[in-house]
């Protein structure tokens, strides 16, 4: 194998994504649905969230309002699905253990794609091991992949879009081993389309003369980086073949974390807006404490439909934590408090949520107390209860939740197609007849 540009010798990364993932699980458990258009609802059966390639083919798009769509879809014989979420989950953790077949080095970098390290694996032709990777996972877990194979991961991800663009004529795998690959590629990818480069970053560049990818890796990175910022200096260098960016990099911690949904049907009553604010609290809670964070402020926010003839009232809440917590419950109370002021009856709310704002970092040995606290042991065995509630549910799904989340079940959204959740409820199970 040739390796003629700089930095490949050093890694070798391959950007591994499942086709269609969404509507490729539904087809997966469904065999009446194979080689058909498919298309997959958002929450409460909104809009399309992904679709197979047959229903791409159709012309149908994805971010559609069904009820725009719904007439011409069914005529044309689309098959339609509820988002089923916890499917999906299953099926990508599955997904990701059968790479770890293929290397000790997987990085997930959504539901449906990961990065893979394959330095030292040059002897089994990576191109015939990413063909390999793909007919694993087809035959273990029914999912169709696409493979892209680069000295970096930018170079990787390019790959990963040419195995997408070109997958008849390249059988889902693109492997960029020789300069010559690398330059054609780049020269033929738009400079809005590499990984990390944004759309007003791009429209900045084009009034430069930079309009693809390889005019940008022809730059000197050291004037890049004097001139624009380290991070488009790094993206230069990852095209010129040097890697510099590590996939983790990109999952930069969030500044604010909201946990918010519509109803399935519009809501009056406190007592089910109280069982919906405690499940956002506590997945809020589990967003923050999975990356290493703890909040000083909890903010409540109640709507009605706007697109309803109805009364409308809108209303926001804020309340700052006498100090900065991880704690669930603690959210939970100070939610429940901004409810009462933020609640009016006599309206149809259609959608709440709670946001847990101005977040640090959060260390066991360096957090602040407030006076009316007994102890900074009380706050280190809340987090541990924090961290032993997580494990379960990580394990069993919500095997650990608040009680009024269990009292009401009318702020679930509507989700009218939904398949079973064939891997991980044992009464939906697949049932086979002899």
């Amino acid at each position: 194998m040739v390796k003629d540009f700089e930095g490949y010798q050093n890694q070798i990364w391959a950007l591994v994504d499942a086709k269609s993932f969404y509507s490729s699980c539904e087809q997966l458990f469904d065999p009446s649905l194979a080689n058909k258009p498919v298309v997959v609802l958002s929450n409460n059966d909104g809009c399309c969230v992904a679709l197979s390639t047959q229903a791409k083919a159709l012309g149908f798009k994805r971010g559609a309002p069904w009820f725009k769509i719904e007439r011409e879809a069914r005529k044309l014989g689309v098959q339609v699905r509820s988002s089923n979420y916890t499917l999906y989950a299953d099926m990508s953790r599955r997904f990701i253990e059968e790479l770890y077949q293929f290397s000790p080095h997987v990085e997930q970098y959504s539901i449906d794609e990961a990065f893979v390290r394959l330095d030292g694996l040059e002897h089994h032709g990576l191109t015939g091991y990413g063909q390999e990777l793909r007919e694993t996972i087809r035959k273990n877990i029914g999912l169709p992949v696409r493979v892209g194979i680069g000295a970096t991961p930018t170079l990787a991800k390019l790959g990963n879009e040419a195995a997408k663009q070109y997958e008849d004529r390249v059988e889902g795998v693109v492997e960029i081993d020789t300069d010559h690959k690398r330059r054609w590629l780049l020269e033929r990818t738009g400079i809005q389309s590499i990984w990390g480069i944004g759309a007003k970053t791009a429209t900045r560049l084009r009034t430069t003369g930079i309009d693809n990818a390889l005019q940008l890796a022809e730059k000197n990175s050291a004037d890049m980086r004097r001139l624009w910022n380290v991070g488009l200096a790094r993206t230069v260098l990852e095209l010129q073949g040097v890697a510099c960016i590590s996939p983790g990099d990109i999952d930069e911690k969030r500044k604010q974390i909201l946990s918010s949904r519509s109803f399935g049907a519009g809501i009056s009553k406190l007592d089910e807006l109280k069982a919906a604010l405690a499940f956002h609290c506590q997945r809020a809670g589990e967003k923050l404490r999975k990356q290493g964070s703890q909040a000083s402020v909890v903010s409540v926010f109640l709507r009605t439909n706007r697109y309803k003839d109805l009364p409308q009232h809108n209303k926001t809440c804020v309340r700052t934590l006498a100090c900065p917590s991880q704690d669930s419950y603690k959210f939970l109370a100070s939610a429940l408090e901004q409810l009462d002021c933020v609640y009016k009856p006599g309206f149809e709310y259609q959608k709440i949520g709670v946001i847990l704002d101005e977040l640090t970092d959060a260390q066991n040995d360096n957090f602040q107390l407030d006076m009316f606290d007994t102890s900074a042991l009380e706050e280190m065995k809340r987090r541990d209860l924090m961290a032993i509630t997580d494990r379960v549910n990580a394990r069993f799904k919500n095997g650990i939740k608040p009680a009024s989340v269990i009292g009401s079940t009318n702020w679930h959204m509507r989700q009218a197609f939904r398949s079973n959740r064939w891997t991980t409820r044992l009464d939906e199970l697949q049932v086979a007849k002899c």
